[in-house]
């Protein structure tokens, strides 16, 4: 579409719904809210304002798309380790699985290794390059590996988690290479 200075552009309109499953649960629904907010209201808005003005070296816009990402996935990762500690796993339920405290010893580890690897990418996209990139692909690695995990042990459930962790990290991907 085209704004208002009919310069090119594009609309684009994500939605979220969460039905809190537990008392619990429902403490968590803010944090996601919030988290949800940050990402899509400002920290994605202001990297696609830097990333349309000038820069002084061909890998700024990279860089900062490096920067963002790894932003949201250690968001991601402290919201998801919260939601498995103090949510009742919502994401993990709706999923098909069964709370985080139910999951066998494997699938725990799994768990936790895909709360951790969040902020891991945090921390490398600080260093950014080729480290940056190799966050960011761990990340989305552990993310798809663990939604095929819960799909081939619980089925697709209310969500199929396989075909929306390749979906998500499809668009990283793909922004990436834009």
């Amino acid at each position: 579409t085209k704004n208002s200075n009919n310069e090119g552009g594009s609309t684009l309109s994500l939605e979220m719904e969460y039905e809190p499953q537990s008392p619990l649960a429902v403490l968590a629904t803010p944090i996601l809210t919030v988290d949800n907010a940050l990402a899509l209201k400002v920290f994605l808005p202001s990297v696609l304002l830097e990333s349309s003005t000038s820069t002084t070296t061909p890998n700024a816009p990279l860089d900062k798309f490096r920067r963002l990402m790894g932003t949201l996935y250690g968001i991601a990762g402290l919201a998801h380790a919260y939601d498995l500690i103090f949510g009742g796993s919502q994401l993990l339920v709706a999923a098909g699985a069964p709370p985080f405290e139910a999951l066998p010893l494997q699938g725990q580890a799994l768990a936790v290794l895909w709360c951790l690897v969040g902020p891991l990418s945090f921390i490398k996209s600080r260093i950014g390059g080729n480290i940056a990139d190799l966050g960011l692909i761990i990340y989305g690695l552990v993310e798809v590996a663990g939604a095929g995990a819960l799909r081939l042990g619980y089925g697709a459930g209310d969500l199929d988690p396989l075909v929306n962790a390749i979906a998500v990290q499809g668009i990283v991907g793909l922004s990436w290479f834009y």
